[in-house]
């Protein structure tokens, strides 16, 4: 049995609780709406993807293997410009991505962590705060 919110949740507390993002002040959701909040950024937001599930034998126990991609939203919010915005997003995207380079199994609860895609989600300028998010696609690979 694929159990998809175990592995959202592992990687939910894995970041939630990684030191460098919370010395940076991350905030980490899993599940909620993309953030509106200047102040609740550098923002994370956890979600599930796709599950795609290969029904043949792996040998002994384990008749599954899947592919699950986990989807992970990266915000910065400036004051100042989009410039800013762009700058802050850079790097809070790397301190996301130096996380999940070191936990490639997610604590067990994948088999491997495989492709990284990382691509613009949304530019928004609300009032006089630019909200700048991208997604970082993520292709894990497990078995049921």
């Amino acid at each position: 049995m694929i159990h998809v919110n175990s592995v959202t949740a592992a990687l939910y507390t894995l970041l939630s609780s990684d030191a460098a993002l919370t010395a940076a002040g991350f905030t980490v959701c899993e599940g909620e709406p993309l953030n509106k909040d200047g102040r609740l950024t550098p923002w994370v937001g956890v979600y599930e993807g796709g599950l795609e599930v290969n029904p043949h034998t792996l040998g002994g126990t384990q008749p599954w293997q899947a592919k699950l991609e986990l989807l992970v939203y990266v915000q910065a919010a400036s004051r100042q410009s989009g410039q800013e915005a762009t700058r802050q997003l850079a790097q809070h995207q790397q301190v996301v991505l130096d996380v999940l380079n070191r936990h490639r199994t997610l604590g067990g609860t994948v088999l491997t962590l495989g492709r990284l895609a990382v691509q613009p989600y949304q530019r928004d300028l609300d009032r006089d705060t630019w909200f700048f998010t991208n997604e970082i696609s993520i292709a894990a690979e497990l078995r049921g």
